[in-house]
C-alpha cells in the first residue's frame, strides 16, 4: 500500500509542483509587506517563479511601443524628428540645380556677343556675368582645368536667375525663333542687338555695304546700279531684290499704321538685319576675292 501511495505521488508530483508554484508566485504578488515566511519547497517555487514573472513584466513594459514611434537615436535635442531623406532630398535639389547653372554657361558661351548680351539683359544680369563668359570664351581647348573652374564660377552667379526664363531664352535663341525671341525681349532689345552686330564687325566692306544700303533703300539710281552690276562675285540678283521690296514693304506699312508698333518695329529691324548681311557678304567677297 506504502509502495503504491508512494508510485501515486511520484507521477503527480510535476502537476503539484506547479500549482504550488503558481499559488506562491500569486500570493507574493498579492501579499502585505510583511508575508508569512514560505516553506522550503514553496519558497524555491516561489523565488523562480516571481524572477520569471519579473522578466516577463519588464520585457513586456520594453515592447510597448506605437509601430510607428521614433527611436530615441531619431529624436533631435528639441524633440523633433530627424528625416535624412528630406535632408538628402535638398543637397540633391542643390546639386541639380548647381549642374543646370552650368550648362546655361556653357550655352550661353556657345553665342555670339550680341547674342550673350541680349540674354543678359533680359535675365536682368550684370557686367561681371558677361565679362565672365568673354573671358571663358578666349580660353583655348587645351585649357580644361582653367575652363572647367570659370564654368563652375558662371554658374554660381547664374543660380538665382528664373529658370524657365533662361530656359526659353537660350532655347529660341539656338532655334533662330526670331518671334519667340521677341516675346521674351521685345522689339526695343532686337534694335539694339542689330546696333551691337553692326558695331562688332568692323572693315571695307562695311562700309561699302552701308553705302549700298543706304543708296538702295533711298533708292538712288547710281548705287542701284553699281550694285546689280557687279560681275566679279555671282550672286542672287533675286534674292537681293526681294530683301530691298521687304524693307520698303514694311516701311511703308509703319507709316499707315499707328497700332501694334512693336510688331512693325520688330519686322522692320528683321527686314533692314536681312539685307545688311546680304550686302555684307557680298561687299566682303569683293573686298577679299
Amino acid at each position: 500500500m506504502a509502495t503504491q501511495l508512494m508510485g501515486r505521488f511520484v507521477r503527480e508530483w510535476p502537476m503539484l509542483h506547479h500549482h504550488f508554484c503558481a499559488c506562491a508566485a500569486f500570493h507574493h504578488l498579492l501579499s502585505s509587506s510583511s508575508p508569512s515566511p514560505p516553506t522550503p519547497l514553496t519558497g524555491r517555487c516561489s523565488l523562480t517563479t516571481v524572477c520569471s514573472a519579473r522578466r516577463y513584466v519588464h520585457n513586456r513594459s520594453r515592447s510597448l511601443r506605437l509601430p510607428n514611434a521614433p527611436t530615441p537615436s531619431d529624436l533631435h535635442d528639441d524633440g523633433g524628428t530627424y528625416s535624412d531623406s528630406e535632408d538628402q532630398k535638398s543637397r540633391n535639389q542643390l546639386k541639380r540645380e548647381a549642374r543646370r547653372a552650368v550648362r546655361w554657361g556653357m550655352d550661353l558661351a556657345s553665342f555670339s556677343t550680341p547674342q550673350i548680351k541680349r540674354i543678359l539683359r533680359v535675365a536682368s544680369l550684370d557686367k561681371e556675368v558677361f565679362e565672365a563668359l568673354v573671358l571663358v570664351k578666349k580660353l583655348g581647348p587645351d585649357v580644361r582645368e582653367g575652363k572647367r573652374r570659370q564654368f563652375n564660377y558662371i554658374g554660381k552667379l547664374l543660380r538665382d536667375v528664373q529658370p524657365e526664363l533662361m530656359d526659353a531664352l537660350i532655347q529660341a535663341t539656338k532655334d533662330g525663333d526670331q518671334s519667340k525671341l521677341q516675346d521674351l525681349t521685345g522689339s526695343e532689345t532686337l534694335i539694339i542687338e542689330d546696333d551691337d552686330e553692326e558695331s562688332d564687325e568692323e572693315g571695307t566692306h562695311v562700309d561699302i555695304a552701308t553705302r549700298w544700303f543706304e543708296g538702295l533703300i533711298n533708292k538712288d539710281v547710281e548705287i542701284t546700279n553699281e550694285v546689280y552690276s557687279i560681275r566679279d562675285i555671282e550672286f542672287d540678283r533675286q534674292e537681293l531684290r526681294k530683301l530691298v521690296r521687304r524693307v520698303h514693304s514694311v516701311e511703308e506699312h509703319k507709316v499707315a499704321e499707328d497700332e501694334n508698333k512693336g510688331d512693325i518695329d520688330a519686322a522692320v529691324v528683321g527686314a533692314k538685319r536681312s539685307l545688311t548681311r546680304f550686302l555684307r557678304a557680298l561687299a566682303k567677297q569683293i573686298s577679299c576675292p
